[in-house]
């Protein structure tokens, strides 16, 4: 049905994967998400999400965030602006307001990716990284599955 209201093809999969069993809440979502999609600037707003979800997608073990053990300042402005994120006021499914909270990311998680190894030989800093950035990754839970989204 969506599908048929012209809604783009790849929208609809990133949302109904997430939100498939909410039907009104789904189409809600597809009306948001393809606001987004629809900005000027959501080609800086797509690749850093997507920076954050391919770094972590291929481990099912969650790792915890540690910030004793941040080294590099873009670690902890990054986690700043995660708590802030998590913290943000947001209703059930929406991707408007997933976005707004990572929107704000977005300066901190590109700084963070040029100043950081990630994948650190100390593994308890790799961990921590990693974690860090599995909790950015799963903002968009029960909102939509972005990798479905073309440019990702």
């Amino acid at each position: 049905m969506l599908l048929e209201q012209g809604w783009r093809y790849d929208v609809v999969d990133a949302v109904l994967v997430a939100q498939g069993h909410n039907p009104a809440r789904a189409n809600r979502a597809v009306r948001e998400l393809s606001a987004w999609v629809s900005r000027q600037d959501w080609s800086s707003i797509l690749p850093a999400y997507a920076r954050c979800v391919r770094i972590t997608r291929e481990y099912v073990e969650r790792f915890p965030v540690d910030p004793t053990n941040f080294v590099e300042l873009a670690e902890q402005e990054l986690f700043e602006t995660l708590l802030q994120a998590e913290s943000a006021e947001r209703q059930a499914g929406s991707a408007g307001g997933f976005l707004s909270a990572f929107e704000p990311m977005i300066p901190a998680v590109n700084h963070f990716f040029d100043a950081v190894l990630v994948m650190a030989e100390d593994e308890r800093l790799r961990r921590n990284r990693l974690g860090m950035l599995q909790r950015i990754s799963a903002l968009a839970d029960g909102v939509a599955d972005l990798s479905k989204l073309e440019g990702f």
